[in-house]
């Protein structure tokens, strides 16, 4: 392609043209995108230069005289060929040589030649900055811009000249013209990147495979060294260099860093991980962390939490000032550095999962302690883990003696872990002391040691900018008095915290009750004290949402001597592994009220393994918001009207039931007449499309009506058949919840009936005289056969005749009182006999009642499972 087209122009002698030319193309081939471009324009304005100047020496016109024009200055020419040889464009003694020539110009001469070397030297290209500028502060260019008109672009130029070479350009005097340019321009390029690009920019400019020649400069290796460690490129020869350089320079923290990168880089991990270790223990330097943190993500996630927490380092102060409302109160007291907030942003993010995961959450949030505390409590397969999670919480919650174990863990072989040991050490020291030398933590545990009542808090503790402060002490978990607990209450507002002291209101209430934690012991007991206490004030906090997080298996790991106030409680999750404990709660056990108080819901009380209360039902129904009950009123209004009709309630309770229901609305003339019958105790089964309308079963309702007429008017427990249905349908979720709740009312009171009747201990076969016991199929026969005996000897013995009315009375009437009949079904069965006397044989086949009624229970059976009537009945139900 001809010089003319690649510069856009006709062929002309006019240099300012040509140039003109150039500097319009030059944007559109930078050098550092376009380098083949670059180098394809530069010859072709090279190459039009030169037949330029050849044309305006040569140009005569053949009719005329050639015009005389003034000769180019001798020291312009020598610029000119200063440039455009190879050998000398690079070469600083080239040049110096060239300025010396130009010191023996006059004056005014150099005056007027000064302005063209400068245009000369603006539009030849690359050129080394060590040359070019030594011609520019000899010519004092930068001190004569106000002459020109533009001044800017020259500025801009000689600033550029300022920059160092990226190598010391004489060493390829001798290289040809284009791998000048190219090494000059790659160089130039490279450093370009890394000192105005991101370092991945860099990385992925120097990993392009290219082929240049390299000047033999050390201090250009020196920089490239650098430059590549720190940018994370992989070199086994800058490796080995850096290698033999810190043998020499064993402490050198830059060697130590550069080294670490390399061997990062390469792959060497154990090398790499020896080198951080040893920047972080030894320098503190900044970027260990940040490769420690990454390693531990990428082999052990589930430490990363672990190792963020050990790099959190607070400033220890040796001395605090004596006034308590002192700012500088908050010296030294826990908390976090704001790299290790963003650490934690950051590691929430990662996905972590597990108690990792876990964690996380809690620290940033710090209130949410539950979900780690269901994973500390439960023993662990991995006890290294579970040991360094329980150490790092102990941090944040525990107290004294907690800490002190934590400062007496012998090190650890695992390099990761022993760094993870160190930092926890190094906290528990300065926590430590902490709460034994800052005057806020000395009045606190002096005030809470003080039993003499009336003792005032430190007027300062009271102020709101001290309570920050205070906070990290109360977060502590460790023994109050009732006294000191209370007043710690009375004092601070514990809701008002971020994060909230852990269960300190709970404690107050307990307190209120005569209960406090017991003593701290001493040694690896002291763990196993924590789990005993975190797992009860967990329970009693939140227990519904305790027990779905916690293992099943956790409590029987836990143990607790008879003493302890939580040891029955612990007793009944043990019998009850799976929950349900609503119905089982003792309400005069301050620990299980405080748990049924907060178990108090209409669901739990489903849920339950014994039938709740009757006062637990309303108190689940005054702790519900109404929201699924109001969406189906006729269930909603049965469920009252059967805890309104259960005598055991106070008057208070049965009056807001009674607005309960006269609050319930259902369109249809049928209801108002319905309810109000309701109210009054007469059961009647609504209208079948009623019913329907409400999507409840006629067989279900009729059944729940008949056991609450059996309960309200006949004062006798329903019958065994309809207490197994509605079992059935309270344990089939896909009914209405009120229709639920209702049937646990009615079987709660039923329950309360059979154990009254159960007070009376069943009677043996042979007590024929006890004509209000139960007689099971076994012993009528037994009776039927000492009367066949008697009636074969009454003629011998006519007596015996009295004997056998009676035997036989006594028989009938026991057995039916087993099957729950009375005197009227004898007469029947009498006045039947008479004209079949084979009816009474009858009676044994009949099975009896298999629940207690008001008779007691049949010889040899069991009753009710642990006084249990639900249990009894899904059993005979099967299930």
């Amino acid at each position: 392609m001809s010089c003319w087209i690649r510069l856009g122009i006709d062929p002309t002698n006019d240099l300012d043209a040509i140039r003109l030319a150039y500097r319009g193309r030059l944007p559109a081939h930078h050098p550092e995108t376009d380098p083949e471009g670059f180098k394809a324009l530069r010859a072709a304005y090279d190459e039009a230069l030169r037949l330029a100047r050849e044309q305006e020496a040569t140009a005569v016109d053949a009719n005329e005289q050639p015009a005389e024009e003034p000769a180019a200055h001798p020291a312009l020419l020598s610029f000119h060929t200063l440039l455009e040889e190879p050998a000398l464009r690079f070469d600083p003694l080239a040049w110096q040589r060239y300025i010396a020539e130009l010191d023996e110009l006059p004056l005014d001469e150099l005056d007027e030649l000064s302005w063209q070397l400068l245009r000369a030297l603006y539009d030849c290209g690359p050129l080394s900055h060590q040359c070019a500028g030594m011609l520019a502060r000899r010519l004092a260019w930068d001190q004569q811009l106000l002459r020109l008109e533009n001044p800017q672009p020259v500025e801009a130029f000689l600033r550029r000249l300022d920059e160092p070479d990226p190598f010391d350009t004489g060493l390829m005097r001798d290289w040809p013209p284009t791998a000048q340019m190219e090494t000059l321009w790659y160089l130039r390029s490279l450093e370009h990147c890394f000192t105005q690009r991101p370092l991945f920019e860099y990385e992925q400019f120097a990993s392009v495979h290219t082929c240049l020649a390299m000047p033999n400069d050390q201090a250009l290796v020196e920089r490239l060294m650098v430059q590549f460690s720190q940018a994370g490129i992989a070199s086994s020869t800058f490796h080995g260099l850096l290698q033999e350089r810190l043998q020499q320079a064993p402490d050198d923290a830059d060697l130590l860093y550069l080294l670490a990168r390399q061997a990062d880089a390469l792959g060497a991990e154990q090398q790499a991980l020896d080198c951080w270790l040893r920047l972080h223990r030894e320098h503190r330097h900044p970027q260990a962390e940040r490769w420690l943190l990454d390693l531990c993500a990428r082999h052990q996630p589930q430490r990363l939490p672990l190792l963020i927490q050990a790099f959190d380092l607070q400033h220890t102060p040796a001395a605090w000032p004596a006034e308590l409302a002192d700012p500088a109160q908050a010296w030294g007291s826990p908390g976090q550095a704001p790299q290790t907030l963003a650490r934690w942003a950051e590691a929430a993010r990662l996905e972590l999962g597990g108690i990792a995961a876990t964690f996380v959450d809690w620290r940033l949030d710090g209130d949410d302690e539950l979900p780690l505390l269901a994973w500390l409590l439960q023993e662990q397969v991995e006890h290294a883990l579970h040991q360094r999670y329980w150490q790092a919480w102990a941090l944040q919650r525990g107290e004294a003696q907690l800490l002190g174990q934590i400062l007496a863990q012998p090190p650890s072989e695992d390099p990761l872990d022993a760094l993870i040991l160190e930092g926890f050490q190094r906290q528990a020291a300065q926590q430590l002391h902490w709460l034994s030398h800052a005057p806020v933590c000395q009045a606190l545990a002096l005030y809470c040691a003080d039993t003499l009542p009336g003792a005032e808090l430190p007027a300062a503790l009271t102020e709101n900018a001290i309570h920050p402060v205070c906070r990290e002490w109360l977060r502590r978990l460790r023994c109050y008095s009732a006294q000191a607990v209370y007043e710690l209450n009375n004092h601070f507002n514990m809701p008002r915290m971020f994060t909230v002291p852990f269960a300190l209101q709970l404690q107050g209430r307990l307190a209120e009750d005569g209960v406090v934690l017991p003593a701290m012991p001493e040694g690896e007991a002291l763990w196993q004290w924590h789990r005993q206490q975190l797992f009860m004030l967990a329970m009693i906090d939140q227990p519904t949402r305790w027990l779905a997080l916690i293992d099943p298996a956790l409590p029987g790991q836990l143990q607790y001597p008879q003493e302890h106030p939580f040891a029955a409680t612990h007793a009944l999750l043990l019998r009850q592994p799976s929950g349900g404990l609503l119905g089982s709660l003792d309400p005069s056990d301050p620990l299980q009220a405080q748990v049924a108080a907060r178990m108090a819901n209409l669901q739990q009380a489903l849920n339950s393994e014994r039938l709740p209360s009757t006062e637990q039902l309303v108190d689940c129904l005054g702790n519900d918001d109404g929201s699924v009950l109001a969406k189906n009123p006729l269930s909603y209004l049965l469920f009252c009207a059967v805890l309104y009709h259960d005598r055991s309630l106070d008057e208070a309770l049965r009056s807001q039931l009674r607005e309960r229901l006269e609050a319930i609305q259902v369109t249809g003339d049928w209801f108002e007449p319905w309810r109000a019958d309701l109210l009054k105790g007469k059961t009647r089964t609504p209208p079948n499309w009623v019913l329907r309308e409400h999507g409840i079963d006629r067989r279900l309702m009729s059944d729940l009506l008949e056991a609450l007429d059996a309960l309200l008017e006949r004062c006798t427990r329903p019958t065994t058949r309809v207490l197994r249905a509605l079992q059935k349908h309270k344990d089939n979720p896909r009914e209405h919840l009120g229709l639920r709740c209702a049937i646990t009312a009615l079987l709660g009171w039923s329950e309360r009936m059979l154990l009254n009747d159960l007070q009376s201990k069943p009677a043996p076969f042979w007590a024929v005289w006890k004509l209000n016991s139960r007689l099971d199929r076994t012993g009528f026969g037994l009776h039927l056969v000492a009367i066949t005996l008697c009636y074969s000897l009454m003629l011998t013995v006519p007596a015996l005749v009295v004997v056998v009315i009676g035997l036989l009375i006594s028989a009938l009437l026991r057995r039916l009182r087993d099957l729950g009949r009375g005197i009227p079904s004898l007469v029947l069965l009498v006045l039947l006999s008479r004209l079949l006397p084979i009816v009474p044989l009858l009676l044994l086949g009949l099975p009896g009642d298999r629940l207690p009624n008001r008779y007691g229970s049949a010889p040899g059976q069991p009753g009710l499972l642990d006084n249990s009537l639900q249990a009894t009945l899904r059993r005979l139900n099967g299930q």
